[in-house]
């Protein structure tokens, strides 16, 4: 729920394309409508709303029991960003927001609520979430990782700088078929390469591949 109905438009639109329910609320009292309706899995809320301030919300508690509560708001106040968290909210996040990082938060809220893990690893113009096992795509678009490439990010990102033979890389990442030996890891590398659209997954010739992330150790 957004004080800005262009926007909330958007983000329903955005979380609809990729599989979800989304509602919109214009105030607060149009908010309490819909959560008495049903209950919700996440509240996108914003603090500034007509009728009802979002803290005033956040403070009903039987109306948000049981749902994660993300707050979107252009109010930078470290002050409102200390109450909002210890008022019960999952997360808190500042206007302008690309869409993907929304998700992608929204996805770790409800992975930490259904006591799952979630990861989240940028690339040049995709992520890779490793919880939900796709890749973020630039334009909105997701595509999905299959097991075999989400091991392969895991053996890459718990050992960045360090180049990996081969065989390191197939047992780290053990293949989802017997056929995945000696070069068939060069075609897996490749593959997922170009799937997350980097050149961060470096090759080097004779001795293996090396992750090298966006930050210097």
């Amino acid at each position: 729920m957004d004080d800005e109905p262009d926007l909330a438009s958007a983000l329903a639109e955005y979380f609809v394309d990729l599989g979800a329910q989304a509602e919109i609320a214009r105030d607060g009292i149009e908010l309490q409508a819909h959560l008495r309706a049903g209950p919700a899995d996440l509240v996108i809320l914003d603090l500034n709303l007509p009728g009802q301030g979002g803290f005033d919300l956040l403070g009903e508690t039987d109306l948000l029991q049981g749902a994660g509560v993300i707050i979107l708001t252009g109010n930078a106040d470290a002050l409102d960003r200390i109450i909002g968290l210890e008022m019960g909210a999952d997360d808190y996040v500042l206007k302008p927001v690309d869409p993907r990082e929304l998700a992608a938060r929204a996805r770790a809220v409800l992975s930490r609520r259904r006591g799952r893990s979630s990861l989240l690893v940028p690339f040049e113009t995709t992520s890779a979430d490793l919880g939900a096992a796709r890749v973020l795509l630039d334009a909105g678009q997701t595509e999905p990782l299959s097991p075999g490439e989400v091991a392969l990010i895991r053996a890459f990102i718990a050992h960045p700088h360090r180049v990996l033979s081969r065989d390191d890389l197939i047992a780290l990442a053990p293949a989802e078929s017997a056929e995945a030996l000696d070069r068939a890891i060069d075609s897996r590398v490749a593959r997922l390469r170009k799937k997350l659209r980097t050149d961060r997954l470096v090759t080097v010739r004779g001795q293996g591949y090396r992750y090298e992330p966006p930050w210097q150790d």
